[in-house]
Order: C-alpha cells, then structure tokens, then sequence
C-alpha cells in the first residue's frame, strides 16, 4: 500500500488537481495557525476541499471519532455537516471559509489520533512521551489529492494490537443497548426460559463473565447462574445468581467503569511509541510485569517492583547502554532526605553496617562516619560496596533517560510474593534479573558464560557490559485494562491514581 503518512517536514507534495478552483488570498489566511497557513502555501493558494467524496469521508472520520474515546465536540462537527450539505449553494467567499473550517478539523482530528487528544509531558511532570513528528499539511494534501481521508486516518491510528484491541472492545460496547437489559422481576430456576437472559448474557459476555462457547439465547443455564454470581461477589450482593434490579446495576456500573478504562487507556497509547523497536522490554507498571520481546515474540515473563505514590516510576522509552555486574549504590537526594539521614542520625554505625563509604563533594575525600555532620547531610556522597547485601542486588540495567531510573536486582525477594508491589523509590527491581540479562546477552551476541558471571559476582567487583551491538529498548509504559483477541478483558489497578482525571480531561 503506498504511503499514507508523510513524517519529514520537507518533504513537499505536488499541489491539488481539482475541477473547484477557488483562489484563496494571502490576507485571508494571515489570521490562520501556521501549520495551517502551510497547507494553503503549498497548495498555490487553492481550496483543497471541492471534491464531495473528500468531504463525506472526513464528516464520518469526526462522527466515528468517539471509537476511538475521542470527544468530537472540539471539530465543530455541525458546522462542517452544514457546510457540506449547504456545500453546492455557497459562494465562493463562503466555500474559503468552508473550507478552513474543513481544514482545521482534519488538522485537529489528526493530532489527536496521532499523538494524542492531551500532552502528557503538561499533565505529569513525569511522563517523558513526546509527540511523533508529522508533516500534517503535506499529508492532507497528498490525501486530498489521492481521495484517501479515511484510509490516512486509519494510518495515524496506533498499529499497536493493544490499541486496536482496546479500541475494537470500546466499539462492542457502543454496540451493546444499555436501555435493553432489564432485571428480572418473576422467580425463576434451571433451566427455565427467561426472555430477560437473552440481553443479559451479551452483557456478561462484555464483561467477560460469559464466556461465546456458551449460549446467548433466553434458557438459565449454569453459565449464566455462575456469571451473574461472580458479579454479585465482585459488588459485595447477596450471591444468588438471580439477575435482580442490584445485579443489573452492578453490571451496569461496571459497564461504565471499563468505559473509562478503554477511552483513558486509548489515550495512552496514542502517547506511546508506534514502534517499540524488534527487540524490547516492556514494563506495565499498574500491572508490576515485565515482558523481554525478541523479534516480535514474547520470550520471558518477569514480575517487577515499582515506584511508591510518593515517589512514582516515571512513564519514559529509552535504550539499553550497559548492565552492571556488582553495581556500587550512590544514594540520590529523596532517599538521602526521607531514609539515610534519619537512620544515621539516630545511630552512626548504620553507615558501616550498610557498607557505605561517605565522600565530602567539595574535595572528594571520605569522611569518616563519627566526622559526619547530619545538619550538612547534602554536601556529602555516600556510596554503597558492591556485593552481598547491596541495595541494588547483583546486577542493574543503565538507560539513558532525564530520572536517574534503571532497572535492577535486590536482596529482598520475599516481596516480589507480594500481589500489591509499588514499594520502590522509583527504579524497577526484577525478579530473577540474571535471566533478563541473558535474554540481553542472546540479543547482542555477547557469549559471556555463567562461569564467567559467578567469577564476577565471587570477586565483588563491578563490571559494566555494554550493550550497544543491537539495540534492546526499554518502555516503562502505564495502562490499566488489556483486551485479549478474544475480547476477554484483563483490568490492572490504577495504582498511580491517574485514570479518573485522565477521563474528566477527556470528555
């Protein structure tokens, strides 16, 4: 398929053949957006939008808007429909300003496709997501010229099958007739036909309670009984397994919960990287796992520990650089503040107990523990020794990124049992890290045995390994809710508390 996305800004495309030729001045444009004003400059001062198809298939790319959990409001949606069924009768004053209008909301639709209804760096100050390059003027144009709006907008769309899962599963709600599904007011037992059930089980069944190897017709089957059960004990209801007024309200409720979860979550891998590279780790933080994908296939699992609300792990893609074997710990400025300080003052021998050498910064000499000063605990530096007993663990994973973050073994494995694990002060620790770093090592080609590594490790000194012959990226990505191709839905808690301001953001 030719392409549809033009990415570099200089890249130019040739001006628009059209039988409406409507010239539109420099002056009129003046009060224009720049990139907007672009368009019209480099289609030699032309209307773009005087072929009816054109039209018709951006009107249902902004009707079809909400599919994607984007709120059309903002494209001034009526006005476009007026114009374009008034489009005829216009003059040629009116078809200019028609057409900007048409313009600004393809301009507008498109950024929010492509990169995302909100900036995640104005919401966070943690998110380092930055927006994909688009040359948007050069790709309308080409659109226009092709009569390829729909197809264009099919392309800005993430190609990520999380996103096309996530969006596929938002469109099966909208499908589903809230209004229909009615609780059933008559007894009822096994087997009985129950006109009501046909409605309800297509509910359950978007809820994932209800499996399609099971009927959808009016009979109360077990299967129906058991769902209707698991959601009465996931409201905390009286679990009978009679669709009642509670029960329909509590499917309903959860209905419009999962909503929001699909729409915030779609908006996050707007944000995200269309391409997270062929070999790549991939850490969900809501859901503490870690993924290692070599050439599209997920080859390890791992569980991870993640950053406190206080001190969260922030959202970022970056590179692999180098994996340290018996990494040295510097303590960073919170853990100094909240941890260090407190526990030093209280007792000076925690500085030996803990392996921690204290520089002075001004002259780079160490202090002795009894000659440190807890009121200028800052102009210090205290390192942690390799080896047993590091804060760090055995092993840690370096990637360029604006947080000081990387990923990392540690000593205390006992909490990776744990079901809630955002207990770090924002690095990732990684259950079984060595394995990680074989999956590494069999990327790079790096054929470093594990008698090589229990001889590093037995020695207590550190070793840095580079990682720079193939590229291993890493995406500390944040979403709560997954959609199984099969539509089976997977939901994460919102840790972070982020999901229910994301959605108000939204509407």
């Amino acid at each position: 398929m030719a392409e549809t996305l033009i990415l570099n800004d200089s890249i130019k495309v040739d001006p628009i053949e059209d039988q409406i030729k409507i010239h539109v001045d420099s002056a009129s444009i003046a009060n224009l957006p720049k990139d907007i004003q672009k368009f019209y400059v480099e289609n030699l001062y032309q209307i773009g939008w005087g072929r009816t198809s054109n039209r018709e298939q951006l009107l249902k790319v902004l009707d079809e808007a909400y599919l994607d959990g984007i709120n059309n409001s903002k494209y001034n949606t009526e006005k476009v429909h007026q114009f374009h069924k008034d489009y005829q009768r216009l003059s040629d004053l009116d078809k200019i300003q028609a057409d900007f209008l048409f313009t600004k909301a393809f301009y507008s639709a498109s950024k929010d496709l492509y990169n995302g209804v909100q900036n995640p760096r104005r919401l966070y100050n943690d998110w380092d997501m930055f927006p994909k390059d688009l040359n948007t003027a050069a790709t309308m144009q080409l659109a226009l010229s092709r009569g390829t709006i729909q197809t264009t907008f099919d392309s800005l769309r993430s190609p990520n099958e999380i996103y096309g899962n996530l969006k596929n599963k938002l469109s099966n709600l909208y499908q589903l007739n809230r209004d229909t599904i009615k609780a059933v007011t008559a007894k009822y037992k096994l087997n009985d036909t129950v006109p009501e059930l046909v409605n309800i089980k297509k509910h359950l069944n978007f809820l994932s309670y209800y499996p399609d190897s099971l009927s959808k017709d009016f009979i109360n089957n077990e299967g129906v009984v058991t769902a209707l059960k698991q959601v009465q004990k996931n409201s905390k209801l009286i679990e009978n397994g009679v669709a009642d007024k509670k029960t329909i309200e509590a499917i309903l409720k959860e209905e419009a919960s999962v909503k929001e979860k699909l729409v915030v979550n779609l908006e996050r891998w707007r944000w995200f990287p269309r391409d997270l590279g062929d070999n790549y780790i991939l850490i969900n933080i809501a859901d503490y796992s870690l993924v290692a994908v070599k050439s599209g296939d997920t080859i390890k699992q791992h569980k991870v520990i993640v950053g406190t609300t206080g001190r969260k792990t922030p959202i970022l893609s970056s590179v692999l650089k180098t994996i340290v074997i018996n990494p040295t710990w510097t303590v960073p400025p919170t853990i100094l503040k909240n941890d260090l300080t407190p526990k030093a003052s209280a007792n000076l021998s925690y500085f030996s107990n803990a392996r921690f050498t204290i520089y002075d910064k001004s002259t780079g000499k160490v202090v002795a523990p009894e000659n440190w000063d807890s009121s200028k605990a800052s102009s210090y530096r205290y390192v942690q020794k390799a080896g047993v007993g590091n804060t760090l663990g055995r092993i840690k994973f370096m990637f360029d990124n604006n947080h000081a973050v990387y990923l990392h073994d540690t000593p205390n494995k006992a909490n990776f049992n744990r079901a809630q694990r955002s207990l770090s002060s924002g690095c990732i620790r990684v259950e079984d890290p060595f394995d990680l770093a074989q999956f590494v090592f069999d990327i790079q080609q790096n054929e470093i045995s594990q008698e090589e590594i229990k001889k590093i490790l037995d020695s207590q000194n550190t070793k840095n390994i580079t990682t720079s012959k193939e590229a291993v990226h890493i995406h500390q990505l944040y979403w709560t809710i997954q959609v199984a191709n099969d539509g089976k839905i997977t939901q994460f808690k919102d840790v972070y508390k982020f999901d229910n301001d994301l959605y108000t953001k939204l509407q």
